[in-house]
């Protein structure tokens, strides 16, 4: 009897109830479905991550914004200032003791990168027209006026020394190397304005003896001065006044009080 198989039948076919044909082919095609299931499962796990995470640095965007403003405020002296955000547009409110503070707050936020769009809802008391907030009308004062001119850079001065304080060493008349880059700017200010003059003006808290405090805040302001004539400003346009404690911008009674009256003003002198 012939012995051999049918033609079209596989070699393996005596074997196919346990034999090596089966056992080996279905196993393959079990694990090839398997690792393409968990790598589908993967796929989606890692895109609802990144969707996830790109979610999560959204809302961390806008409290960043917040962190960020907030202590920049509190290092210009405007710890009080209130500070919301909206994706990138940050609104400020509060009150403040003026209208230049108002513009100087305005300024620091806006100084800041990550800031799109400033909303400023600051108030400061009365109606004083020192300095145009802006967006608001300038009233009967030409642009081109000298008066004006005085306006914008009297806004230039106190937005500089807002941003970046003049900070000096504890109790000392001593300038930090931190301050250089805020007394350049004040430079670069005065070099383009050759015919403008300048009040250097020291106040201090109320801590401590209010002669002491007088004399520091008058060491101060002549150490300032003495910077500015050292790069090169004539030393007639330039008059350095120590106020002492005597012209607070803010309470003594708390920390951000006092450091907000620890400042160098810079005045347009007429």
């Amino acid at each position: 009897m012939n012995s051999r198989l049918p033609i079209g039948l596989p070699n393996n076919f005596n074997s196919s109830r346990g034999g090596s044909g089966r056992g080996t082919s279905l196993p393959v095609a079990r694990i090839i479905i398997v690792g393409a299931l968990l790598a589908v499962l993967i796929l989606l796990f890692v895109l609802g991550s990144t969707a996830t995470t790109s979610i999560a640095e959204a809302d961390e965007s806008r409290v960043d914004l917040e962190s960020i403003v907030g202590p920049a405020l509190t290092r210009a002296g405007y710890g009080d200032v209130i500070v919301e955000s909206d994706g990138r547009t940050v609104t400020l409110s509060g009150e403040l003791p003026t209208r230049t503070d108002v513009i100087a707050a305005d300024a620091v936020a806006k100084s800041i990168a990550e800031v799109a769009f400033v909303q400023n809802n600051l108030s400061h008391p009365g109606d004083s027209a020192d300095i145009p907030v802006p967006g608001e009308p300038r009233g009967t004062t030409a642009i081109g006026s000298a008066s004006s001119a005085d306006l914008q850079l009297q806004l230039q001065l106190a937005t500089v020394a807002a941003v970046s304080p003049i900070v000096f060493e504890q109790r000392s008349f001593e300038i930090t190397p931190e301050s250089q880059a805020t007394l350049d700017q004040v430079i670069q200010i005065l070099v383009e304005n050759p015919d403008v003059r300048v009040e250097v003006g020291g106040h201090t808290d109320s801590s401590g003896d209010p002669e002491a405090n007088e004399l520091l805040a008058q060491d101060r302001a002549d150490s300032v001065m003495a910077s500015l004539v050292a790069a090169g400003i004539e030393e007639r346009r330039l008059t350095a006044v120590g106020y002492g404690d005597s012209r607070p911008i803010a309470s003594n009674e708390l920390p951000d009080g006092r450091a907000r009256n620890r400042r160098i003003e810079f005045l347009i002198l007429p």
